[in-house]
C-alpha cells in the first residue's frame, strides 16, 4: 500500500519539501534460535512392610521387607530455528538541495509503515527523527517515521537567461524539422551492462527511448520508455517500464535516470533499478535484490 500526498497548502516554516521519486518493496530475513534445556525425571514403584516397637526410651526400632523398582526418563537439550520475515520499503526522495533513501520496516500488519506515491510531500525532523506527513487509504492525516539509509548532496541548476522552446515531454514528440538527421547522433545503441538495444531520438534539450523487445513481449504489453532532459552538464529524467510474465501478470515502475556523459560515440549514465540477476516478485511487484543505483554504458550500432 502507498500513501498519497498531503495539500501543499498546509506547509509550515518549519518543513522540508520533499519529492518522492519512486519505491520498491522488499523483505527482510531473520533466523532466530530458541534453545530449552534437557531434563530427567524418575518415577518408583513397590511395596515394603514395616514392624517396630517404642522402647521406654522413646526410641523407635524398625525392620521391614518389602522390593521397589525405579527407572528415570531423559529429555536432552533441544533448539528450533524460525525465519522471522518482515515486509521492507526503500523509498527515492529527494529535497531542494539533497537526495535520499528512505527507509522502514513493517513489523506488524497495523505498522504505519508505508509506500510512497510519487510526487510531492512535507517532511520534518523531529526529536531526530524523519517523518513525512501524507494521507492513509482512510483519509487520516498522519506524520510517517523513516530511516534515512542514505543521502548525497545535489545541486539545482539555475534555468538559462535566454528562454528555450521546449519539446513536448512525451516519447511520441514530433521530429524536429530542422535536424532530421536525429542531430548527428546514431539512432540504435547497446548496452555494454546488460546487452539491451534502445533506438534513441535527440529533440532539442531532450531525449527520448525505447528498449527494443521480442515480438512476444512486446505483444504481451511489455514496453521501457526513457524520457531525459538536459540539465547542466548531464541529462536527468525517467524510466518508464512495464513487465509481463509468461502467466500474463504484469508489473509497472517508474525510477529515475541520468546520462552524464552523451557523445555521438559513447553515452554513460546510471539509473535507480535492480540488478541484472533480479527476481521479480509478481504478486508483489518488488524485485530480489532491490533496485540500487547502477553505473551503465551504451555504444551505438554502426
Amino acid at each position: 500500500m502507498a500513501l498519497i500526498c498531503v495539500p501543499m497548502a498546509r506547509t509550515q516554516e518549519d518543513n522540508l519539501h520533499l519529492t518522492v521519486l519512486g519505491y520498491q518493496w522488499t523483505t527482510s530475513h531473520r533466523t532466530m534460535t530458541f534453545s530449552w534445556p534437557g531434563s530427567a525425571n524418575t518415577s518408583c514403584s513397590g511395596n515394603a512392610s514395616l514392624n517396630g516397637y517404642v522402647s521406654g526410651g522413646g526410641n523407635f526400632s524398625a525392620n521391614g521387607s518389602g522390593s521397589s523398582t525405579c527407572s528415570t526418563t531423559y529429555t536432552p537439550p533441544s533448539n528450533q530455528n524460525i525465519d522471522i520475515r518482515k515486509p521492507v520499503v526503500f523509498i527515492l526522495a529527494e529535497t531542494e538541495n539533497s537526495r535520499m533513501v528512505l527507509t522502514c520496516t513493517r513489523n506488524v500488519r497495523w505498522s504505519q509503515c508505508h509506500a510512497l506515491n510519487p510526487g510531492p510531500f512535507l517532511a520534518r525532523n523531529d526529536k531526530g527523527n524523519f517523518e513525512v506527513q501524507a494521507l492513509s487509504g482512510k483519509g487520516k492525516e498522519e506524520w510517517i517515521k523513516y530511516d534515512i539509509v542514505q543521502q548525497t548532496a545535489i545541486s539545482k541548476q539555475l534555468p538559462p537567461a535566454e528562454p528555450v522552446k521546449e519539446v513536448a515531454a512525451s516519447i511520441e514528440a514530433p521530429k524536429s524539422e530542422t535536424t532530421g538527421t536525429n542531430s548527428g547522433f546514431p539512432a540504435r545503441w547497446k548496452s555494454m551492462t546488460s546487452g539491451t538495444i534502445r533506438t534513441l531520438r535527440f529533440e532539442s534539450e531532450y531525449i527520448y527511448g525505447e528498449a527494443v523487445l521480442s515480438e512476444p513481449a512486446a505483444k504481451a504489453g511489455a514496453f521501457s520508455l526513457m524520457e531525459v532532459k538536459k540539465d547542466g552538464d548531464k541529462y536527468a529524467g525517467k524510466v518508464n517500464t512495464r513487465l509481463v510474465s509468461q502467466d500474463g501478470k504484469s508489473c509497472s515502475f517508474s525510477s529515475p535516470i541520468e546520462l552524464t556523459l552523451v557523445t555521438p560515440e559513447r553515452i554513460e549514465g546510471r539509473g535507480f533499478m535492480p540488478p541484472p540477476n533480479a527476481k521479480v516478485d509478481w504478486n508483489a511487484c518488488t524485485f530480489t535484490p532491490t533496485a540500487d543505483w547502477q553505473t551503465f554504458a551504451w555504444i551505438p550500432i554502426r
